[in-house]
C-alpha cells in the first residue's frame, strides 16, 4: 500500500511537468539556465510557461529567474504576453505549496491523501480566483483526484480483476489529453524505478521503456551528474580548507574561493556553483 501512494504521489507531481515543445524555431538563450539551453520556451500554456522558467532554481537562483521570465515576456507580441501578476501570485503559491506538503505527507493512506488534497484547493483559492484556478490547476487537482480514487478503489475491490476493470471505467472517462498525461507520467514513475537497479539492467529496463536512443540520453545524463557531483564535491572539501585557513582573511579566503572555482568548473558550471551556494548561504566571492 504504502508503495502505490508513494507512486500515486509521483503521478500528482509529474502529471504537469514541463513540456519542452521541439517543434518550436525560436530559442532564446539569454533567459534560460544552462540545462535548457538545448530546449525551446515552453508556450503550449500559461502554467507550462511558469513552471518552465521556475524549472530552473536551484542553477540560479529566484531573482534572476523572475527577471528571465520578465524579459521574456517584454519580448513577445502584445496579445501572446501573459500576466505578469499572475506569475508573481503562482511563485507565492510554489512557496507557500513547499512549506503545506512538508507538514502534510506524513500517514500515506487515503485519509491524510484527502485531506491534503482539500488543503491544496483551499490554497489554490488563496492566491488565485476559480478561472485562474481552473486555467492553473485543471488538469493537475484532476490527476490528483484520479490518484485518490485509484487508492478508493484498490480498498474496495479485493479482487485483482474486478479492480481493473473499475479502474479502467475511471480512465475511460478522462479527455484524451488527461489520459496521455496520465500513460506519461506512468511512464515516468517506471523509469524512476530503475534507478535501483545495476548498470546493466538498468539501461535494459529503460531501454524497453523508451528505446535505444532515449535510454542512451539517459545514461549520459546520468554520467553527467555523477561527474558534476564529484567535482562538487570535490570544490566543496577544497573551499572548506581554505575557509579554516586563519593564515588567510577574508578578502583572500574570497579570492582563493573563486579561483578554484574557475580551475574546478567550465564557464557554465560555475554559473550553476555560485547559485548551489547561494541557496546554501555558503561563503563565495
Amino acid at each position: 500500500m504504502k508503495k502505490t501512494v508513494l507512486s500515486l504521489l509521483c503521478i500528482v507531481g509529474v502529471a504537469c511537468a514541463v513540456y519542452f515543445n521541439l517543434e518550436s524555431p525560436t530559442k532564446i538563450t539569454e533567459v534560460q539556465v544552462h540545462s535548457q539551453q538545448d530546449t525551446d520556451i515552453d508556450k503550449d500554456s500559461a502554467r507550462d510557461t511558469f513552471d518552465y522558467f521556475l524549472a530552473g532554481l536551484g542553477e540560479e537562483d529566484l531573482d534572476t529567474l523572475e527577471a528571465n521570465f520578465l524579459r521574456f515576456n517584454h519580448n513577445q507580441a502584445n496579445a501572446y504576453q501573459l500576466d505578469e501578476n499572475l506569475f508573481k501570485r503562482f511563485v507565492e503559491y510554489r512557496a507557500a505549496l513547499a512549506d503545506l506538503e512538508m507538514g502534510s505527507i506524513q500517514n500515506l493512506d487515503l485519509a491524510s491523501l484527502q485531506r491534503l488534497d482539500e488543503k491544496l484547493i483551499s490554497l489554490q483559492l488563496r492566491y488565485f480566483s476559480l478561472v485562474e484556478q481552473q486555467s492553473l490547476f485543471s488538469n493537475e487537482n484532476t490527476m490528483r483526484q484520479l490518484a485518490l480514487k485509484q487508492l478508493m478503489l484498490k480498498e474496495e475491490f479485493s479482487d485483482e480483476e474486478t479492480y481493473q476493470q473499475a479502474w479502467q471505467q475511471e480512465l475511460d472517462l478522462l479527455s484524451p489529453d488527461l489520459q496521455q498525461g496520465y500513460r506519461n507520467a506512468s511512464l515516468l514513475i517506471k523509469i524512476h524505478d530503475t534507478e535501483a537497479l545495476d548498470d546493466q539492467n538498468r539501461y535494459l529496463q529503460q531501454q524497453a521503456l523508451v528505446g535505444t536512443e532515449a535510454a542512451d540520453r539517459l545514461e549520459q545524463l546520468r554520467t553527467d551528474r555523477k561527474t558534476f557531483q564529484f567535482k562538487l564535491d570535490n570544490y566543496l572539501a577544497l573551499r572548506a580548507e581554505i575557509s579554516a585557513d586563519h593564515n588567510l582573511d577574508e578578502g583572500a579566503q574570497l579570492t582563493a574561493i573563486d579561483e578554484l572555482r574557475h580551475q574546478i568548473f567550465s564557464a557554465d558550471q560555475q554559473r550553476r556553483v555560485r547559485a548551489l551556494e547561494s541557496m546554501d548561504n555558503s561563503p563565495k566571492s
